[in-house]
């Protein structure tokens, strides 16, 4: 059920000690509103761990559409920064899934024209939030 798959290791302090800001509340809510969606339309999603080795605990990935074989990974803002530290998670995090999946970001908003550009020549999809329901780029 989609709520399994937002349910996870987070609490509600990160690790800087401070609550989590706004962009994680989007973020988790963005998560749960395109999971919902997918299975709408008759997809499985799931979310992977990933054990990386020489790490002590695995990493959970935002969402898995099983019935595509896409990676997603979530952020709750457009900056910049979100948007490259969601590529590189993406980038890592495909090393360790057979067979290797597509890669799709999820934003709550259409980027700029230049994210959208660098992501496509990524082969990363990006999916965002428009009207009621969501927008994928022709890319990736």
């Amino acid at each position: 059920m989609v709520n399994d798959i937002i349910a996870d290791e987070r609490s509600p302090v990160s690790a800087s000690g401070h609550a989590y800001g706004e962009a994680e509340r989007r973020e988790a809510n963005l998560i749960y509103e395109y999971a919902d969606h997918l299975q709408r339309h008759g997809h499985r999603v799931a979310r992977q761990l990933i054990q990386i080795p020489g790490e002590p605990r695995p990493h959970r990935t935002d969402l898995y559409d099983t019935s595509t074989n896409r990676l997603i990974e979530a952020k709750g803002t457009l900056h910049r920064e979100a948007v490259r530290l969601a590529i590189g998670q993406l980038f890592d995090y495909r090393r360790f899934l057979s067979p290797e999946p597509a890669l799709g970001l999820l934003l709550p908003a259409k980027p700029s024209a230049d994210i959208l550009e660098l992501c496509r020549a990524l082969g990363v999809k990006i999916i965002w939030q428009e009207g009621g329901g969501f927008t994928e780029s022709s890319g990736g």
